[in-house]
Order: structure tokens, then C-alpha cells, then sequence
């Protein structure tokens, strides 16, 4: 990735798709009748923001305020990524009386792929900088699948979400 062109593309790629996972997180927390399941998925849908955040620091060091304002303000989308579902019933195989569990199996499947992304980025990266943060938005993105597959687990053995002293909360 040596051409700020290649960087660009690829910051458009995975703004994308964190804004794509803010809007999945957010859609099933909404969804969850679970006061639990509401706090995991709100929680997952900050971390997303906080991902853009990370690559609004990338985006404007290397292509300017206005541009990346212009980026994430806009409602085009950048890439056809399919990492995110937009619609938790549209989904084949989601059953309206499992919601919960298949948002849950969603997420897991949508943060494996973000996963493999974005170590896909890694290993192109040239930049010490951008290398740091895409290593640590992919430990944030193996710990969202842990806290999903523990959630999934654990809902689908008990019927019950943990407990809030599982978030630290």
C-alpha cells in the first residue's frame, strides 16, 4: 500500500463498514427485548465509532479535514460489503422468535470478516503508524467476536444473557 490512492480506497473500504457496524449494532440493540442484550449491542456500536475515529486520525493526517468530513457525512457507499447485515429479519434463516440469538450469530460471522479484512490491511500496510492501529482495531474486533460467541453461548445454553459484571459495568 505505498500510493495515497491505495490508502484512501482502503480507509473508504472499512469506514464503511464501521459505519455499517455501528447501524447493524444499533438496529439490534433497539430489536433486543433484553435489557442486557441492549447494553452489549450499544456497547459493540460504540466501539464502531470509536474505530472511525481511529481512521478519521489516518484519513486527515493523510488526505485533509474536509475530505474525510465530506466522507463520512455522505450516505454513498464507498464499497458493496455484505460484512453487516442491514436488516437483522431480511436475513436467510433468521427466525422473528430467535432474534436475539441470530443478531448474536450475525455479529460473530460479521466481526470474523472484519477480522480477516483488516489483517488483510495489515499485511499490506507500510506505514509503522497505520500497522499499530489496524493491530489494535483487529484485538478490538477479535474481542467483540468473544463477548458475542460467550453471549451466544451462554443465551443459547440458559435462555439468559450475563450478567452486567461481565462488561465491567
Amino acid at each position: 500500500m505505498t500510493e495515497s490512492n491505495d490508502l484512501k480506497d482502503v480507509l473508504k473500504i472499512a469506514i464503511q463498514m464501521e459505519k455499517d457496524g455501528y447501524d447493524f449494532y444499533t438496529k439490534a440493540a433497539s430489536q433486543t427485548s433484553s435489557e442486557m442484550g441492549e447494553t452489549i449491542f450499544k456497547s459493540l456500536a460504540q466501539d464502531e465509532l470509536l474505530h472511525l475515529e481511529v481512521f478519521q486520525k489516518i484519513f486527515q493526517n493523510r488526505m485533509g479535514k474536509e475530505e474525510w468530513d465530506a466522507l463520512v457525512n455522505s450516505s454513498n457507499k464507498y464499497a458493496k460489503l455484505s460484512i453487516f447485515p442491514k436488516d437483522l429479519a431480511a436475513v436467510e434463516g433468521a427466525n422473528p422468535d430467535t432474534n436475539e440469538l441470530d443478531a448474536l450469530h450475525m455479529g460473530m460471522d460479521s466481526e470474523k470478516e472484519a477480522i480477516d479484512f483488516y489483517s488483510k490491511i495489515l499485511t499490506q500496510a507500510d506505514d509503522s503508524e497505520i500497522k499499530k492501529m489496524i493491530e489494535k482495531i483487529i484485538q478490538q474486533e477479535k474481542d467483540h467476536y468473544l463477548i458475542l460467541q460467550e453471549e451466544f453461548n451462554h443465551l443459547s445454553m440458559t435462555g439468559y444473557w450475563y450478567d452486567l459484571d461481565y462488561l465491567g459495568g
